[in-house]
């Protein structure tokens, strides 16, 4: 071995921390500083949410369909010239439709 990798200290394994304290495993440091906590108002708006406007208030649906359907219902948007969201709506609110439902996706 060269002098390098010798003098090297090897670093407590994150496994042996397992079931252990965490004081047995934590190379020694000396404690940290902190700085005093600042005492903010409540903020009277709320803060924008994350993620696109017009998917606020929308919850996402999925399913697990074969390539050859993914890969149809994406030609068939390509075609038509509209998304496949669009498309799905429509199927959708057909099957509501069928059911008795409102037409409401």
């Amino acid at each position: 071995m060269s002098e390098s990798t010798q003098s090297r200290t090897k670093r407590p394994s994150l496994f042996g921390a397992v079931g252990k304290g965490a004081q047995e495993v934590a190379p020694e440091a000396p404690p940290a500083v902190t700085a005093p906590k600042e005492e903010t108002p409540p903020a009277t708006t709320r803060a924008s949410p994350r993620g696109r406007q017009d998917r606020q208030d929308k919850r996402q649906i999925a399913g697990f369909f074969s390539p050859e359907c993914a890969r149809q219902l994406r030609m068939l948007a390509a075609e038509e010239d509209t998304t496949v969201q669009e498309l799905l709506k429509e199927g959708l609110n057909m099957m509501f439709a069928s059911h008795g439902k409102p037409p409401i996706a």
